[in-house]
């Protein structure tokens, strides 16, 4: 490995990255003043430091939503949002019950519900609990306002399952409307209403939303139901302090589960649903709240910023197996102190995260709890964490950053029904980064070195191949190295970016399944290794008319055992996104496209998604005269033009080749936002 990464280093990243800024510096003398400025003032709000894009050691892409796209994009899952990010995929599943599956640069392939390996946080709440689950459930893609992406190992800042870091942020500019309606409807009787709030309540900040969701989905047993709402409250409470308190909460109250198809099935008939998951009622339902508080005090020497955080979870899910039900109870605290008058930027810190689950599995008979207790367990996981960052100007240009953190973390699981059991697992892990950065007139060039660690997860540990109550005592975390090198920067209207990436992942958390509809397993298995390029560029042709591109070039690859050279299942090696927007005048219409590359479906390789293309259409305009402090915006869009026939996401070594899960035919939604001033 030592060998690679030598490699990797003095012959591919450095140079090549070091003279593109070069280059692009020289070629850029006469960019105008204000673009440097823009590009200096995002400050990268997901290392919990003040450190800008413009100096950052690290690949981190950024984008804020603007008026257009928020009011023609339907935005009902994730992946509407970030596919012109490099590095990201996310795949609709048609399926709210299992929700988004997400990957960074290869990592998070291996989870079959929600979202493993990578952390998401929404408004300063995390979504990742203390034993790296994340329920995407709870954001409302349509609410988010920007988003930030860190696309290597984050341990240094995140801890645990941080292979990369999605940072969400639901609040509005200042300039946003103070009240907004949005609603609209189209097919598989799509219906979605939506509120926002943008005000102030003296010297305070107030801004929220509330909104409703219900789809029939493309799919047969795939129909949904959600009721979301988020309320935010930020205050002054002194000269040198503030306070802010941000609330989240997400009901599902019907979510069917149609289950993943044979090829032979997704292609002759996609909206089908696996019997057995209509015959067994398979679906969620769950209730999930969150309420988040800081405090903020700048003081002689620095700023000290404090968070506390809670979540209550209650969910219900039958399945063909089994009926699992889960309460959940979590949150943490999280301090942190910058220096301010240091000849260098420090930031130090400590967390403590928790979480305790109440398990109940038993048989399902007909969609209904039965009466035969599988398992029945308490589950607490606790995390506690210290850590630092450090970042030094070696000259004006050029800045060194390092940092290292350190976790404890605990499973414990009491048994409720008297089953002998093996319960309680504990993992400490160490995880350093380095970086550089060096500034050119108009692009910045960084290099980095970063690690992660992922635990199994609650879930994870407590399927047991030889049954029976409490963890796995067999399965370990998995580890990540990676490095990376870069150029960001703009030259007049372009602005690009480049990243060659390599890591690698040792003590493999591998899933399997041991009969067809069962549960599914893990145990560590093996070394995988990535490598990549990722590109984004951004021009703006004509003053109505802009482009915004992303291409990601991966290899995943098993390094060891029965499965080396096999590529990793459910990540595609090729991918292309791109949107053009025409302003003219009050009229806005953009074309959405993109593309994914045939990627395998199960670790033997021996089944293959392939590869689709699809190409999206919006249209809005904006309305002003008929109303005083009132505008008007009509909108259109439409998905999959080309009624493309095609597998947006698959189940990963699914049990009897049933991987597919279809995507859905040419779809319209029409709807209308009302903007009060």
């Amino acid at each position: 490995m030592k060998t690679i990464y030598r490699y990797v280093i003095l012959s591919f990243l450095l140079p090549i990255t070091f003279l593109i800024g070069l280059a692009t510096s020289a070629s850029a003398q006469q960019v105008p003043d204000s673009l440097k400025v823009d590009l200096d003032e995002i400050v990268v709000e997901s290392t919990y430091s003040k450190i800008s894009i413009g100096r950052a050691p690290l690949s981190v892409s950024y984008k804020l939503r603007n008026p257009h796209e928020i009011a023609s994009r339907p935005a009902a899952t994730m992946d509407e949002l970030t596919f012109t990010l490099p590095g990201l995929f996310i795949s609709n599943r048609e399926n709210y019950a299992l929700g988004e599956r997400l990957t960074i640069r290869g990592l998070g392939w291996r989870s079959q519900f929600g979202v493993r390996g990578i952390q998401v946080i929404m408004d300063d709440i995390p979504l990742t609990v203390a034993d790296g689950q994340t329920i995407m459930s709870m954001i409302d893609p349509a609410m988010v306002n920007r988003i930030e992406l860190l696309r290597g190992p984050s341990a240094t800042f995140w801890g645990n399952s941080s292979g990369g870091v999605l940072h969400l942020s639901t609040k509005p500019r200042v300039d946003a409307p103070k009240v907004q309606y949005r609603g609209y409807g189209g097919s598989f009787n799509t219906i979605k209403q939506e509120l926002r709030l943008n005000t102030t309540l003296g010297d305070a900040r107030v801004y929220g939303y509330g909104t409703y969701f219900e789809t029939d989905g493309f799919r047969d047993h795939s129909a949904a139901r959600l009721y979301r709402a988020g309320l935010n409250y930020e205050r002054q409470v002194g000269i040198r302090s503030r306070m802010l308190v941000r609330t989240a909460f997400t009901s599902m109250p019907k979510a069917q589960h149609p289950g993943s198809l044979t090829r032979e099935d997704a292609t002759d008939n996609p909206t089908s649903a696996t019997p057995s998951f209509v015959n067994s009622s398979s679906g969620k339902t769950f209730d999930q709240g969150m309420v988040s508080a800081s405090y903020i005090q700048e003081l002689k020497k620095g700023i000290w910023d404090i968070t506390a955080h809670a979540v209550y979870r209650d969910v219900d899910n039958p399945l063909p197996f089994g009926y699992i039900g889960l309460d959940r109870v979590a949150g943490g605290t999280r301090s942190t102190y910058e220096f301010t008058t240091l000849p260098f930027d420090l930031n130090i810190g400590a967390e403590v995260k928790f979480q305790q689950d109440d398990r109940l599995e038993t048989d399902n008979i007909n969609g209904e709890r039965g009466g035969d207790i599988e398992v029945q367990q308490t589950e607490t996981v606790t995390n506690g964490a210290l850590f630092g960052q450090l970042t030094i100007p070696l000259s004006n240009r050029l800045t060194a950053s390092t940092g290292l953190r350190a976790d404890w973390l605990n499973f414990e699981a009491d048994d409720e029904i008297g089953v002998e059991q093996e319960g309680s697992r504990t993992f400490f892990s160490l995880n350093p980064s380095a970086g550089l950065a060096y500034t050119f007139d108009s692009a910045r060039w960084f290099f980095n070195f970063s690690t992660s660690f992922e635990s199994p997860t609650t879930t994870e540990l407590v399927n047991r191949p030889e049954g029976g109550n409490g963890f796995n005592q067999n399965v370990d975390p998995e580890r990540t190295i990676g490095l990376e090198s870069g150029i960001q920067g703009n030259v007049d209207r372009f602005d690009y970016e480049l990243t060659l990436f390599a890591m690698q992942v040792e003590d493999l958390l591998f899933p399997f399944q041991t009969e067809q509809d069962g549960p599914t397993y893990f145990r560590n298995e093996g070394n995988t290794r990535h490598y990549g390029v990722e590109s984004t560029v951004g021009l703006r042709i004509h003053q109505d008319l802009q482009f915004n591109g992303m291409f990601t070039l991966l290899s995943a690859k098993f390094n060891s055992g029965n499965l080396e050279d096999n590529d990793i299942p459910g990540v595609p090696p090729i991918r292309f996104g791109s949107v053009l927007t025409y302003t003219p005048g009050q009229h806005s219409l953009s074309i959405d496209s993109e593309w994914v590359g045939s990627y395998y479906t199960n670790n033997q390789n021996s089944a293959e998604n392939d590869s689709y293309a699809l190409l999206n259409f919006r249209w809005s305009a904006s309305v002003n005269q008929f109303f005083e402090n009132v505008s008007i915006r009509p909108f259109l869009s439409i998905q999959n033009i080309l009624n493309t026939r095609y597998n947006t996401s698959v189940a990963i070594n699914g049990f009897g080749g049933r991987f597919f899960e279809p995507g859905a035919d040419r779809n319209f939604n029409v709807g209308i936002q009302i903007n009060f001033l």
